[in-house]
C-alpha cells in the first residue's frame, strides 16, 4: 500500500473500467485524474485515482473547492488557491497500486485520513 497526497485535479469522470477493485468492490468508482505526491519516493507525477464518491467529498469537502459537471466530467470551477491545495495534499491518502495507462499511474484508494 502507498501513501500518496493530491496535489491538483485536473478532472473526474465515473469509471467504465472493469477492474478487481480491493475497497467496496460493488461500489460505483469514480476516475480522477490529477498530480499526485507518493510519499515513499517524493515525487509528484500525473495520476489516476480511483474512489468512491464518500472519498471524493472527504478529499474536496469543507475546502471551498466547487466541483461543475461538463458532459460526462466534472471539473474544478475555479482553480485551486495556495490554502485549498496545502489542505488538499496534507491528507493521507491510502492507495493500492494498480497499474499504468500508458506513462501514468493508477491507485485504487483504500483510506482517506483527513
Amino acid at each position: 500500500m502507498n501513501e500518496i497526497h493530491l496535489l491538483n485535479i485536473d478532472y473526474i469522470e465515473q469509471n467504465t473500467e472493469a477492474l478487481p477493485f480491493k475497497y467496496k468492490p460493488d461500489v460505483p468508482k469514480l476516475k480522477l485524474y490529477g498530480e499526485v505526491l507518493i510519499a515513499e519516493t517524493e515525487e509528484e507525477e500525473k495520476g489516476v485515482l480511483f474512489l468512491t464518491q464518500k472519498q471524493l467529498q472527504q478529499i474536496v469537502g469543507g475546502k471551498g473547492i466547487e466541483i461543475v459537471t461538463d458532459e460526462d466530467r466534472w471539473y474544478i470551477k475555479h482553480p485551486l488557491n495556495k490554502d485549498q491545495i496545502k489542505q488538499m495534499g496534507l491528507m493521507n491518502i491510502q492507495a493500492e497500486f494498480i497499474g499504468t495507462s500508458g506513462n501514468v499511474k493508477c491507485y485504487e484508494v483504500i483510506e482517506v485520513n483527513a
